[in-house]
């Protein structure tokens, strides 16, 4: 301020006339003096934390929308993304499947043709029941009623079903296959294999073991 009030002290009119500036030079500097003067002590306070703020909320919305409604679609489940799952009524088990054995009631398609067929090994019959889809993804079933005296070996990843001990594994590559095997009260052995065909479904074994604990 004090600078200021100097500088104006010289803008006397015997000043200038004394250093040879004419009227019309004398009013270009007093302009320009006092031009700069506005521009310098002229504060544009813009207010910057609010529309950051705001941003801000609507992105942890749309996360949240985004998290649960996955969540509750099924397609987002822990750290995996899941398949959807497509409800298969119990008026769809095969007739010729015995009694004895429970069905699968979800599925990671529509079922387009269900195919049965029975064989045998050292350990009995076996029934099997294959489900196809539209896109040629297919899901294998075995069924088999062993001895419980019987020690079977699960040489692949350790996995429970509904508390029922099983094992898990899946292959490499573009055409995955993935295989659950599981025995209930000791004497009913259960075999599920999936291939997604002409699909673009993967499963993990989370989604195995969730289409595993809907027999019924």
């Amino acid at each position: 301020m004090d600078e200021l009030k100097h500088l104006r002290g010289l803008m006397k009119e015997k000043t200038f006339k004394e250093r040879g500036f004419t009227n019309k030079m004398r009013e270009n500097i007093l302009n320009e003096i006092h031009s700069k003067r506005s521009r310098s002590f002229t504060f544009n306070k813009k207010p910057t934390l609010a529309p950051f703020m705001s941003f801000l909320f609507v992105a942890v919305c749309l996360s949240l929308f985004v998290y649960f409604g996955g969540t509750q679609l099924g397609l987002i489940d822990g750290n995996n993304a899941s398949a959807p799952f497509y409800q298969y009524e119990a008026e769809d088990r095969p007739k010729s499947l015995s009694r004895e054995f429970k069905f699968l009631t979800k599925a990671p398609f529509e079922v387009a043709e269900v195919t049965t067929k029975t064989s045998e090994d050292s350990s009995g019959k076996i029934e099997w029941v294959t489900l196809t889809g539209e896109e040629r993804q297919t899901i294998r079933l075995s069924f088999q009623s062993i001895d419980p005296s019987e020690e079977l070996t699960l040489s692949q990843d350790a996995v429970e079903v509904g508390g029922a001990k099983g094992s898990y594994y899946e292959s490499e590559g573009t055409a995955k296959v993935n295989r659950l095997i599981w025995i209930e009260g000791g004497t009913i052995k259960y075999e599920m294999e999936y291939l997604p065909g002409g699909s673009d479904v993967t499963l993990s074994k989370k989604d195995m073991i969730k289409m595993a604990e809907s027999f019924r």
